[in-house]
């Protein structure tokens, strides 16, 4: 396996969990670091919009926007199927245009990226639960250190090579 296919299938894996805590994190995440550094093989795909400056801001005004709204009472449960879509689809999207950057098959990429994203939505659902009935750990507390967990990863996962 090539050194590039190795590096796109972490990445999609990586940031497909980042989107599963997330959903607009990813995107945010990879389309800043996309349009810093654009991929030629990228731009000739339909999925050049992400390297688009416009796009990293865009993003980056909604991840925040989810970021705050997370730490709302009334904010949807992640399970909730139009979470669970969003957060799939975000997934299977960082998933795409990571394998495409690296000359690699796009769908393969959205299906690991996807994949990845729904298991690290449940995962967490999951984790948090169990976290909210330990004592003295609240759950804003929690969606902080989940916040930190994942603009670090992905930004880590970005940089890699």
């Amino acid at each position: 396996m090539r050194k590039a296919t190795e590096t796109a299938i972490k990445q999609a894996i990586g940031l497909g969990a980042v989107a599963g805590l997330r959903a607009m994190l990813a995107p945010a995440v990879l389309s800043h670091h996309m349009s810093k550094h654009p991929s030629s093989a990228a731009r000739l795909s339909n999925l050049n919009f992400v390297q688009s400056p416009i796009t990293a801001a865009v993003t980056k005004i909604l991840s925040a926007a989810e970021i705050a709204g997370d730490k709302v009472p009334s904010s949807p449960n992640r399970t909730s199927l139009p979470q669970v879509a969003a957060r799939v689809a975000s997934g299977a999207l960082v998933g795409a245009t990571i394998f495409r950057a690296n000359r690699e098959n796009a769908y393969r990429g959205m299906l690991i990226g996807g994949a990845s994203a729904l298991v690290a939505t449940y995962a967490s659902f999951y984790a948090r639960k169990y976290l909210d009935k330990v004592p003295h750990v609240k759950d804003w507390y929690v969606a902080v250190v989940e916040d930190a967990l994942a603009v670090g990863s992905g930004i880590k996962l970005t940089e890699t090579k």
